[in-house]
């Protein structure tokens, strides 16, 4: 998907939110960025037999 300034603004009008017109290149490099890690995310299967840990320890 192409992220546009026009794609960006209307996101942003949907969910209540202003986008100052500086911003909005720095907004679309940040979803660009994040389109990528999704498409990294999904890209392998996940095991079935994976479960979540009931507490997160880092």
């Amino acid at each position: 998907m192409r992220i546009t300034e026009d794609l960006v603004r209307r996101l942003a009008e949907a969910n209540g939110m202003a986008i100052a017109p500086e911003h909005l290149p720095g907004v679309i490099r940040n979803l660009e960025v994040l389109e990528v890690q999704i498409a990294l995310l999904f890209a392998r299967p996940l095991d079935p037999l994976v479960e979540p840990a009931p507490v997160y320890r880092p």
